[in-house]
């Protein structure tokens, strides 16, 4: 009984470590694919902007997919329009480009 109390432990804590892990070391760089052209999201820059995960990932960073969510249900912005609210409205806010080929890049 011990034994099985150890291993679920430490699977715990290795699964709980991961998740740390990442969120502690984002990736550099996030391409989003678009029809207008790809995004290239510079992450980590703008991580340095924001006050924590939730201003942007606001289901947490366990949501696999924006997608998932966006899209699916019609009480819930499409995904286009949630990610030009959110990136549209910041960079209004502070001073960063708007224009669409500033960011989408054929």
């Amino acid at each position: 009984m011990m034994k099985i109390r150890i291993c679920i432990t430490l699977i715990c804590g290795v699964l709980v470590s991961g998740n740390i892990g990442y969120a502690l070391t984002p990736p550099e760089t996030v391409k989003i694919t678009s029809k207008q052209g790809d995004v290239l999201f510079h992450h980590q820059e703008h991580q340095a902007a924001v006050n924590g995960c939730q201003d942007c990932h606001h289901e947490g960073l366990d949501v696999p997919r924006c997608r998932d969510c966006h899209g699916i249900d019609r009480l819930i912005p499409r995904l286009k329009h949630a990610f030009h609210r959110q990136c549209r409205n910041c960079h209004i806010k502070d001073d960063g480009p708007t224009e669409c080929t500033s960011c989408h890049k054929k």
